[in-house]
C-alpha cells in the first residue's frame, strides 16, 4: 500500500448541515490532519457537479482514501462509493461521515458545539481511512427459478411478471383460494369495475402458465442458502378434494357444520367444505379441517371421488435464486371502539365492502344486518385503529375507501343520508376527484378531533351518533341505521415469524422493512429477498401492482445475470487461533458460520453480512470483519479521545 493521500469533502446539504455546522471551520479543520492532501466544501456533495469534483480531486491529487461528511451512510454511501470506482479508485477505500443526522439535526440550538462534533467526526474517519484496504466483491452463482409467497394481487403480479420474462416460479399461498383480501372487495375504484373484473384474469394467467407451479395450503417452514441459492423448506396441507370436483355442491348440502364464514367477515356461517364465492380460483371446494369432524357423509355423497379424507401433510424442498415476499396485511379488528359488537349494525368497512358485492351475502344490495331492512341514515366513522398510541402510522387508503363507498351508497339510493366523520381526508392522486365527487353528490363531511371523539349508542331500533363538529364548534347528533368503522390496515400476524425465518427486519410499525425507502424500496438487507405489496406497510391495490411489478423486475435482474457480486465486507476466521469452540456458530444471526471436517469455523461468505457479531464473541480473537478491522477501529477510537486527552 501506498502513503495514504486522503482527501476530505464536506456537504452543506443546502442548510440542513451549513444551517448549523460552519463548514468552512470544518474544511480547514481537516487540512491540518495527517495525510489528508485535500480538503474542499460543497452544497450538494451528492449532485453531479459534487461528484464531479470528488471524481476531478482523485485525480489531480492522486489521492488513495476519499471521506465525505454528509448525510448517513444509509443513504448516499453507494453514490459515493460509485463516485470513487468510477475515478479508479476502489471503492472500499471510501469513508463516510454523517455530520446530518450526528450534527445538525441534533444539535441545531448548539452550532458551536455542533461544528466541534463534526470535526471529531471527521478527524476519526481520516485516522480510520489511513488503515482502509481495497476489497473486491465475490461472485456468487444463480439459481434461475424464485419463489413467490402470497397470492394475494401482488404475489399473482410478481408470479406473472417473473414467468413472463422466462422464469419457473414457485407461487406458495397459505389458503385454499387465490386472491387474499382484494377478492373480498366489492370495487376497486370509482371506475365501475368490480374487483374480479381485474382479478379473476389474473387468477387465470396464474393457474394456466405453464412457467408458475402453484402450491395452495402451504406456508413456509424453514429457509437455507443465500443469494442465487436459497433453500426453501415448504409445508404443504390437504385440501381434502382434488381436481375431479365438478362444483356440484352436493357435499356443501349434506354437510351438517356450520362455522362463520370469515371470507363475508363473520356477517354470515358457511359449512366446514366451502367455496368462498362462486367464481373463486381454484374451482374446487376445499375442506377446513379445523371445523370439520370428519362425518364421511360428503365422501359417501360425491359421485366423482373426489374428498379423500386421510390426506396427509407434505413436505416440499424448492432451490431458487431469489424471493419476493408478498403476504399483504389484514384488517383491524375493533375491540370496543364506538360500541362495536354491541349492536350488529355497528359494521367494519370490510363487511360493508361484503354487503356491497354482487357475491356478499346480500347479493351487493345495501341491507341492515340487524333486520334486513335498507337503511335510510349511514355514518362513517375514519381513523378506526389507526393514528393512536398504539399504531401512530397513518393506514393511507381508508380515506379513500370510505368515500367510494359513502359515494357507491348514495349514487345507489339518492334518499340515503350519508355522513362522512373524519380527523383528516387524505385522499392522495387521483382519488381528490372522486373526494370531490362523494360532496357533489350529497354526502356531509364532518371534521372531528382526537379530544373529542365521535360517540356511538343504541336509541330505541336505530343508533346514535355523536360528533363535536370543529367547523361549525358545536356538537351534534345524527340517527344512523349503519355505522361503518374505517378501520386501520395492520400487520399480518405470523409476519414476524416469516421475517426471522429470512433473516429480514421489522419496521417501527410491524411490517417488513425495505432496505432503504428511496434508493432500495423493494429489498431488504438480505440480498435476493424482495418485498412488495401490503406487507411491506398500508397501500393501495394499484400501489401494490406497481410493487409487484418492481420487485419482479429487481429480481429478474439478478436471475438474468447468471452470477452476481456480494459484499466483501465479511467475517474472516484465522484458523491457527480458532478453537473450534462453537460460539460463533450460536450468535451468528444469518447462519453463515458452520464447522468444518477438522472442527474449525468456516464462514459462509455468500451469507454472512458482516455484523461482526462472531467477531466480537469469538474468545480467542479468531475471527476478523474485513473493512472493519481492530487496526481500523483502534485508530478510529484513539481520534475519538485524543482531544479530551490533551485537555
Amino acid at each position: 500500500m501506498k502513503e495514504p493521500r486522503i482527501g476530505i469533502f464536506v456537504c452543506h446539504c443546502g442548510l440542513n448541515i451549513g444551517g448549523v455546522v460552519n463548514v468552512p471551520e470544518v474544511v480547514e479543520y481537516a487540512k491540518t490532519l495527517p495525510n489528508v492532501v485535500y480538503a474542499e466544501h460543497y452544497v450538494y456533495m451528492c449532485s453531479e457537479p459534487g461528484q464531479n469534483l470528488i471524481k476531478n480531486a482523485i485525480k489531480d491529487y492522486k489521492l488513495n482514501r476519499v471521506i465525505v461528511a454528509a448525510c448517513s451512510p444509509s443513504m448516499h454511501e453507494i453514490t459515493f462509493r460509485h463516485v470513487c470506482e468510477e475515478a479508479g479508485l476502489n471503492p472500499y477505500l471510501f469513508e463516510m461521515v454523517n455530520i446530518r443526522e450526528h450534527c445538525s439535526w441534533v444539535h441545531s440550538h448548539w452550532p458551536k458545539e455542533a461544528t466541534e462534533k463534526a470535526k471529531d467526526l471527521v478527524r476519526m474517519a481520516a485516522a480510520r481511512a489511513r488503515f482502509l484496504k481495497p476489497l473486491n466483491p465475490m461472485e456468487v452463482k444463480i439459481e434461475p427459478s424464485a419463489l413467490v409467497i402470497g397470492g394475494g394481487v401482488t404475489g399473482l403480479t410478481a408470479a406473472i411478471n417473473l414467468a413472463d420474462r422466462g422464469f419457473n416460479v414457485y407461487l406458495i399461498e397459505k389458503k385454499p383460494f387465490l386472491g387474499g383480501i382484494a377478492t373480498q372487495l366489492s370495487k376497486f375504484s370509482l371506475n365501475g369495475k368490480d374487483s374480479r373484473e381485474i382479478l379473476n384474469p389474473l387468477m387465470e394467467r396464474v393457474l394456466n402458465h405453464k412457467r408458475i407451479k402453484v402450491y395452495l395450503n402451504s406456508e413456509v417452514v424453514e429457509v437455507g442458502g443465500y443469494v442465487g441459492n436459497f433453500s426453501v423448506k415448504i409445508k404443504r396441507n390437504p385440501r381434502y378434494i382434488n381436481e375431479n370436483c365438478t362444483e356440484c355442491g352436493k357435499c356443501v348440502e349434506i354437510c351438517p357444520i356450520n362455522v362463520l364464514d370469515e371470507f363475508n367477515v363473520n356477517l354470515i356461517h358457511r359449512k366446514a367444505i366451502y367455496m368462498p364465492y362462486p367464481e373463486a380460483y381454484p374451482r374446487i371446494y376445499a375442506i377446513d379441517l379445523n371445523a370439520c369432524n370428519k362425518c364421511g357423509k360428503c365422501t359417501e355423497i360425491c359421485d366423482v371421488k373426489a374428498i379423500n379424507l386421510s390426506e396427509k401433510s407434505e413436505i416440499l424442498n424448492f432451490k431458487v435464486g431469489v424471493v419476493i415476499i408478498a403476504v399483504g396485511l389484514e384488517a383491524y379488528k375493533p375491540s370496543k371502539e364506538y360500541s362495536f359488537g354491541e349492536h350488529p349494525d355497528i359494521i367494519t368497512q370490510l363487511q360493508l365492502e361484503r354487503l356491497l358485492s354482487t357475491s356478499g351475502p346480500t347479493g351487493g344490495e345495501l341491507l341492515r344486518p340487524s333486520n334486513g331492512k335498507k337503511p335510510e341514515s349511514v355514518v362513517f366513522i375514519l381513523c378506526v385503529g389507526s393514528r393512536t398510541n398504539e399504531r401512530p402510522y397513518c393506514s393511507r387508503v381508508c380515506c379513500s375507501s370510505s368515500i367510494k363507498n359513502a359515494y357507491e351508497i348514495k349514487k345507489r339510493n339518492p334518499d340515503v343520508e350519508v355522513y362522512v366523520l373524519y380527523r383528516d381526508i387524505r385522499t392522495y392522486g387521483k382519488n381528490e376527484e372522486y373526494y370531490t365527487l362523494a360532496r357533489e353528490i350529497g354526502v356531509n363531511f364532518i371534521r372531528y378531533s382526537l379530544d373529542k371523539l365521535p360517540k356511538v349508542v343504541k336509541d330505541n331500533e336505530k343508533l346514535k351518533v355523536s360528533v363535536f363538529d370543529v367547523g361549525l364548534n358545536t356538537t351534534l347528533e345524527i340517527p344512523a341505521d349503519l355505522v361503518i368503522l374505517a378501520e386501520a390496515l395492520i400487520p399480518r400476524s405470523d409476519l414476524s415469524i416469516l421475517a426471522s425465518k429470512f433473516g429480514i427486519s421489522l419496521g417501527p410499525d410491524g411490517f417488513l422493512k425495505e432496505a432503504h425507502p428511496k434508493l432500495k424500496p423493494v429489498e431488504t438487507v438480505v440480498n435476493g429477498v424482495f418485498i412488495a405489496g401490503g406487507c411491506q406497510g398500508p397501500k393501495s391495490v394499484s400501489e401494490s401492482v406497481v410493487q409487484a411489478c418492481a420487485a419482479a423486475a429487481k429480481a429478474s435482474i439478478l436471475l438474468a445475470k447468471g452470477v452476481i457480486k456480494v459484499e466483501p465486507i465479511v467475517a474472516l476466521v484465522n484458523e491457527d487461533k480458532c478453537i473450534g469452540c462453537g460460539t460463533c456458530i450460536e450468535v451468528c444471526p444469518f447462519k453463515a458460520v458452520e464447522k468444518d471436517e477438522i472442527g474449525v469455523a468456516k464462514i459462509n461468505t455468500a451469507l454472512c453480512k458482516g455484523c461482526g457479531v462472531c467477531a466480537a464473541s469469538c474468545p480467542e480473537k479468531a475471527i476478523t470483519v474485513m473493512h472493519f478491522t481492530d487496526e481500523q477501529i483502534t485508530a478510529q477510537t484513539i481520534a475519538a479521545i485524543r482531544e479530551v486527552i490533551k485537555t
